[in-house]
Order: structure tokens, then C-alpha cells, then sequence
């Protein structure tokens, strides 16, 4: 009698087994899975997604095939499968796909990259000589897009060029190619035969040229598309309710999990889905919970609130509106706690400044793979970002491959400057490209680039400065709105220091170093109208020369601080009128304050320039936050240090003590002994600092009342 009841209960085990060990089927579309790619460049497109079944195996319990394909057919017919549980891929495409074979899906998490974002772009390119500047000179063109089902190759593209005003054939119209590679390499195969561009993905820009597809300086990207979303992980409608939860918090999980997260090249992991998109194109840049997973926001008021004066100046590039290291206002005092207003992770530490108008902060970075700059541009108030710049730019520097100039922004536009010779002008509402070239291919130097183009870009009336360092053209003048030559001057090397314009002895000259001296130069001609050599050689010359009333003060490891006269006619007077010995910086540069010089190399040294042009040493203050380096903000009667770790130092600039004021540590989790080297920025209350991890804003207001 027990034995029927025996078989029927095998048989509910056998069943239940059977039923947990049913393996669910995962479909990997994803461009930058590593069976999709090729292993050319190093750290990037290498995702290995059988580390994320295993994880996700150990998470829910249930076991997990994956398959990978270009195509979902594609790969369902590499095991004759009916039925997929789970699609991760580009999400137009999943989307696209899986409307063609009548299923359903559901969004589960969108997957962040190595830069934290959840999106990407489409880039349209031309070939590097052709004459085409920006995605306005493309009437006429013949355009390759990228299938119909990537929205960054075919609807976001369109847009933009109707957008510059480009007829757009009707999309059934459309000529387009597979892959990026094959737009790519027939537009570069055609040559001057045909007006063309193409449409490529921005994760594939660099594996083009790192794969060897193209050489470096074939393409040029003459426009960049609005941002959409990128690789998002998808539940079909075989997939149960109760396993959809399941794997949707497995996904979100995945963020303490540093293996995964490393073989799945990515910052954050998966973020969630806060709502369901409408992905009729347009859709609206990160508006899912990576917003709140990655960015944590603060109330704030109007950052120009409580200034009795005119607006504060845009804080528009190197050291501020002057290059001077002067802000409209710093606080009396330090708040108790200063408020963050958002804060921003970043993937690089970075070299180059900040610059900060009323509406956007905008700053260089580089790539996950680190082959690429990537420029961007943040809304002011919310820390969102409203466009990237990004262009293939391969090499190995010392101190790492990032942009060691700051964004130059000069009214509706912005000059972005890459350490290998890379210069843009973009517009600076959209980011929209106007032109660009490398001054490097361009002018031809002939030195070894050791630590790269450093030298912010300047305006002087219409034409932006730029210092080649080739024998034929140590300092160029472009036009700005076009970026054609208005002049060249022959000389020496590039320095790693920027330039300044200044009227000294009467005359309006820009001021600056070559590799080895001193010079001024004529604005509008170019002419060198003076030279100095220091007795002393082998400076760098990375601090900026800086003006003290009539006279020029020059700072350098090896030659010491130093303040010249002028004469009538606007050239140096060779002799120094003062000269203090101890502070030899090799990066710091000063900022002066009437007639003070705050400065720090091992110290902060506070000197006094007396009427005669010497030095008077007010105190030094040997503070473990005052090391080799450390950018310095002032106004009128106050005085910001940025020190070790990003600690915050404030003093009365008038002070013949070393008394702070306050000071605070911006970062935590950070080591005290690192430096700043981003310089930061200001504009009302609000100061930006680029930490190591981290671009944080905070507001001083506190400090007003």
C-alpha cells in the first residue's frame, strides 16, 4: 500500500530537480562582450560575461547558459533555442529584436561603463582632410548611418544634421552599413572621389584605430549626437515574475562585487530602471536611477546670491577670467560644514583645470581605455551631463595621457586642448564641433612629447594662442572661429607653462616661456619683441608668469623667484630687481594680492614686493598640507589654498602670521599625501573641486552671513 505513495513521491523529487536544474538561457549582444570584439586595446571591450552568469548563478540559484550573438536569431541558432530568459545589449537593438520575433521584454538595469555613464553617442566623421569643419558643411554629403535599430547610428544622427539645417533623405532611403568599421573604411577608401561621412559609435572609436581598422588622423569627427542609452540588461516574457525580482536585484547588487565588477569593465555596476523610457527617439539623457545611485544632490540657493557687486565673472579657464587666480569673493571665514551640492565620480584624478560659467562646468578627461579624450560639459546646478567631445588619442606620456589644459570658454563657444595636440572648438551650449585640428600634425615639432601639450590655450582679441614648439612655429596665432594660421613665429621647443597677455612698458604683449626663455610677442603680428636666458639652465618652465603692479615675477625650480622692470619701448630689463632664492617651484604659481605673493613649494611662502621691485619675506608656513605643489584662489582680501588630499586652507591675505581662518578636507577616503593638481574653480558661492575620484561642488554661502 505504500508503494504507489513511494513512486509518487520520486516522481515530485524528480520533477522538482529537473525543474531547478533547468538551465535559463542568457543572450549577450553587447558590442563590448569579448567574443564581439577583438582584444586590441588593452582594459576595454574585453567583457567577460561568464564571470556575470557565475555571479549571477551564486545570486539566485538557477543555473545559466550564455550565449553570444550580433544578432538575437543569430544566437538562438547556435543551440536551436525557442525561447531566451534573459538579453543584455545595446538597447535599441534588444528592443528592436525582440519586437521582430513578437516578444515582450522589460528592462531590468542598465549596465555603467568603466566612465560611469549609461549611454553613449554617435560620432559622424569624415575623413581627416577633408575640408568639412562641422555637421553644418555637410550639405551635399553622402552620409553612411549605422543599421535603423542603433539609435546613436541612424535616429540620432538625423536629428542633428536636421537639426544644422541638412536636407535628410527618408530613413527607408537611407544608405547604411553594418559596422562601424565598414562605414568607416569606405569612406576612406572613396577618398576625394565622393563628398562622405560616416556614422560610428563612440565605444568604437577607439578600438578603429587600436585594432589598426584605420590609422591614427584618418577620421576627424566633424559632430557628436545627443546622448542614448547604451547596454541595458533585459528579462523576456519567459522569464517569471518572481525571477524577473530576483535577477533585477542580483543586477543591482553586483556594485559590491569588485570581480565581477572588474570583468565586466565597469564603474557602478548595473543601475536600476527608475521608470520605463518612451524610446521614440529622442530620449532624455541618464533619466533612470543611475541619477540617484551616482550623483548625490543637495538643495542649494542661487550661487550669486549675497554679492552686493555686479555678477560674478564666468571662471572661463586657466586660473580664473584674468589668469590671475582672482575670484569676485572668497568668504571671511569657513562654514562649520560645507554643504555639497552634487558630487560627480570620475574613472582619472585628471591634471587639467576647471572651468565654470553660470550654466556649465566643464573639465578634460580621458576614456576607460585611456586611448581617448573625453571632454565634458556639466549642467552648473545638478552636476548632469549635457555633452561630451570625444576623439581617438593614443600614446603614453609621463604623468599619465590626460588633458593638462584647461577648457577656454569665450562666448558662445569653448577651446578644448588634449595633451597629444588635439584642439577643438565647440559650441559650448551644445557641444556642437566647429573645428579642429593638431597643432602637433599640423606645425610639425620635431621634440620628443614627454609630458605633452600643457599650455591652456588664450584669447587675445580674435585670435587663440597656441605654442607648436617646431622650428617654424614655436608660437602660432589662429583664428578662432575658424581655426586657420593668422600668424606664426619661428623660436625654440614648447614649455609646459601657459602664456599671458599684459601691458608691461606701455606695450600689450603676450608673455610666456619657450623651451628655454623668457619672451614677449606682438599680438597682432607675432614678433618676438624680447628674450631673456637665465643664467641658469634647465627650467621647465610650468608656472605662468604673473604681473605685481608694473613689473613681471617669474617663478622656476632652477633659476628661483624673480621680478623685472620694463623699459619704455615694452622689452625686460635684463637685470632682476629682486630676486628671493628660496622659493624654487617647479609647478606651483603664484597668485598676488597687492603687493603680496602667496606661493607654495615645500611651504607656503608669503612674500612682500616693496617699491622697489625686491623681495621682503612676510613668514613661511611649514604646514603638512603645503608640499611641492598646490593651486591658490584669492579676492581682494582673502587667500584659498588647496592642499594635500584636497583640504581647503583659508587666511587673511593681509596676515604677517600664519593664522587660518578655517580649513577643512573636501575628499574623504582619500590619502592626505595626494595633491590636487586640477586647478579648481569659482563662480558666485559655488567652488569646484576635481578630487581624485570625484568632482564635487560646495557651496560657501554659510560663510556670508
Amino acid at each position: 500500500m505504500f508503494r504507489p505513495l513511494l513512486f509518487a513521491c520520486l516522481a515530485a523529487c524528480v520533477s522538482t530537480s529537473t525543474q531547478a536544474a533547468e538551465a535559463l538561457l542568457m543572450v549577450v549582444m553587447d558590442p563590448l562582450a569579448a567574443p564581439l570584439s577583438c582584444p586590441c586595446v588593452e582594459g576595454y571591450a574585453q567583457r567577460k560575461y561568464e564571470v556575470l552568469a557565475d555571479y549571477l548563478e551564486r545570486e539566485t540559484g538557477r543555473p545559466i547558459t550564455v550565449e553570444f550573438g550580433e544578432t538575437l536569431g543569430g544566437a538562438l541558432k547556435k543551440g536551436d533555442y525557442t525561447k531566451a530568459h534573459i538579453i543584455i545589449g545595446k538597447d535599441s537593438v534588444v528592443r528592436g529584436h525582440a519586437a521582430d520575433r513578437l516578444w515582450k521584454v522589460a528592462p531590468l538595469a542598465r549596465l555603467t561603463g568603466k566612465d560611469g555613464k549609461t549611454t553613449q553617442t554617435g560620432l559622424i566623421v569624415v575623413r581627416s582632410t577633408d575640408p568639412a569643419k562641422s555637421v553644418k558643411d555637410l550639405d551635399g554629403y553622402r552620409i553612411l548611418y549605422g543599421p535603423p535599430s542603433c539609435d546613436e547610428k541612424f535616429a540620432a544622427p538625423r536629428k542633428l544634421l536636421a537639426a544644422a539645417g541638412i536636407e535628410v533623405v527618408a530613413a527607408e532611403a537611407a544608405e547604411t552599413t553594418v559596422a562601424c568599421s565598414d562605414g568607416a573604411c569606405k569612406i576612406i577608401e572613396w577618398g576625394d572621389s565622393e563628398k562622405a561621412a560616416a556614422v560610428i559609435s563612440s565605444y568604437a572609436a577607439p578600438l578603429l584605430e587600436g585594432c589598426g581598422t584605420i590609422q591614427k588622423g584618418e577620421l576627424r569627427v566633424v559632430g557628436e549626437t545627443e546622448p542614448v542609452p547604451f547596454v541595458a540588461a533585459f528579462a523576456t516574457e519567459h522569464l517569471s515574475k518572481e525571477l524577473q525580482a530576483k535577477f533585477k536585484k542580483a543586477l543591482l547588487d553586483m556594485v559590491t562585487d569588485p570581480e565581477t565588477l572588474a570583468a565586466m569593465e565597469t564603474l557602478q555596476g548595473f543601475v536600476d530602471v527608475e521608470i520605463e523610457l518612451d524610446f521614440d527617439f529622442p530620449v532624455e539623457t541618464d533619466d533612470i536611477k543611475n541619477d540617484i545611485k551616482s550623483r548625490k544632490q543637495f538643495p542649494v540657493g542661487d550661487p550669486t546670491e549675497g554679492f552686493e557687486t555686479d555678477a560674478p565673472q564666468a571662471w572661463n579657464g586657466w586660473r580664473g577670467p584674468n589668469r590671475d587666480g582672482h575670484a569676485a569673493w572668497l568668504p571671511d571665514k569657513l562654514p562649520e560644514k560645507i554643504p555639497r551640492v552634487w558630487t560627480v565620480p570620475l574613472v582619472h584624478p585628471g591634471l587639467g583645470g576647471i572651468a565654470a560659467t553660470e550654466q556649465f562646468v566643464l573639465l578634460g578627461d580621458r576614456d576607460a581605455t585611456n586611448t581617448a579624450d573625453t571632454w565634458r560639459c556639466l549642467d552648473a546646478a545638478t552636476g548632469d551631463e549635457l555633452w561630451t567631445i570625444a576623439y581617438p588619442a593614443p600614446g603614453q606620456l609621463d604623468y599619465d595621457n590626460f588633458p593638462r589644459a584647461t577648457p577656454l570658454v569665450d562666448g558662445e563657444h569653448v577651446f578644448l586642448f588634449g595633451a597629444f595636440g588635439d584642439l577643438t572648438c565647440a559650441e559650448l551650449a551644445t557641444g556642437a564641433i566647429v573645428w579642429q585640428t593638431n597643432i602637433r600634425t599640423a606645425f610639425g615639432p620635431t621634440d620628443e612629447s614627454v609630458w605633452g601639450t600643457c599650455s591652456s590655450p588664450l584669447i587675445v582679441g580674435d585670435k587663440l594662442i597656441v605654442n607648436p614648439g617646431s622650428p617654424a612655429a614655436s608660437l602660432v596665432a589662429l583664428d578662432k572661429t575658424t581655426g586657420f594660421p593668422v600668424w606664426q613665429t619661428p623660436g625654440d621647443t614648447a614649455a609646459y607653462g601657459s602664456f599671458i597677455v599684459a601691458k608691461l612698458g606701455g606695450r600689450e604683449q603676450i608673455i610666456g616661456h619657450d623651451r628655454s626663455t623668457l619672451g614677449g610677442w606682438d599680438p597682432a603680428t607675432g614678433e618676438r619683441l624680447w628674450s631673456y636666458t637665465p643664467p641658469s639652465g634647465g627650467d621647465f618652465n610650468v608656472p605662468t608668469p604673473v604681473v605685481v603692479g608694473e613689473r613681471l615675477s617669474i617663478v622656476t625650480e632652477g633659476n628661483s623667484a624673480r621680478v623685472f622692470d620694463f623699459a619704455d619701448d615694452g622689452t625686460i630689463v635684463a637685470e632682476p630687481v629682486g630676486h628671493y632664492r628660496d622659493l624654487a617651484p617647479d609647478m606651483s604659481t603664484p597668485v598676488v594680492v597687492g603687493n603680496r605673493i602667496f606661493c607654495v613649494c615645500d611651504g607656503l611662502y608669503v612674500l612682500d614686493v616693496t617699491a622697489d621691485g625686491s623681495f621682503a619675506e612676510v613668514y613661511v608656513a611649514h604646514d603638512e598640507a603645503f608640499q611641492s605643489y598646490a593651486p591658490i584662489i584669492a579676492s581682494v582680501d582673502r587667500v584659498l589654498v588647496f592642499g594635500l588630499g584636497g583640504e581647503l586652507i583659508l587666511i587673511d591675505a593681509s596676515d604677517d602670521e600664519f593664522r587660518p581662518l578655517g580649513r577643512q578636507h573636501l575628499f574623504s577616503g582619500v590619502a592626505r599625501e595626494s595633491e590636487v593638481y586640477s586647478h579648481p574653480a569659482i563662480f558666485g558661492t559655488r567652488l569646484y573641486v576635481r578630487g581624485e575620484h570625484e568632482l564635487v561642488c560646495v557651496d560657501l554661502r554659510d560663510a556670508i552671513e
